[in-house]
């Protein structure tokens, strides 16, 4: 994947994470899973619940990593730009 790949993921990931039914709807869903192993289950179902609450952490925390590559790709991209593009980008800013 190129850097400039990385980085429109990376800008995808971080709308995600921002967007108000994404997280109203992992909130939810957690919220619930945490309710139902809070109360007395079988076991069968206590794990599966568990379980449950793994995976949906698990997906969150792959589209923040996903998020964190596309800001360590602009970063990566920027430090490798010359002083002298970056001098003419000021300049050009200012004007």
């Amino acid at each position: 994947m190129t850097p400039d790949e990385e980085i429109s993921r990376g800008g995808e990931a971080q709308r995600a994470l921002r967007d108000r039914i994404l997280t109203e709807a992992w909130d939810t869903v957690r919220d619930r899973l945490v309710t139902l192993l809070e109360q007395d289950q079988p076991d069968d179902k206590r794990e599966r619940l568990t379980a449950d609450l793994r995976s949906l952490r698990r997906v969150k925390g792959y589209v923040e990593q996903v998020a964190l590559g596309g800001r360590l790709a602009a970063q990566q991209i920027e430090r490798e730009r010359t002083f002298a593009e970056r001098v003419g980008d000021r300049i050009r800013s200012v004007a």
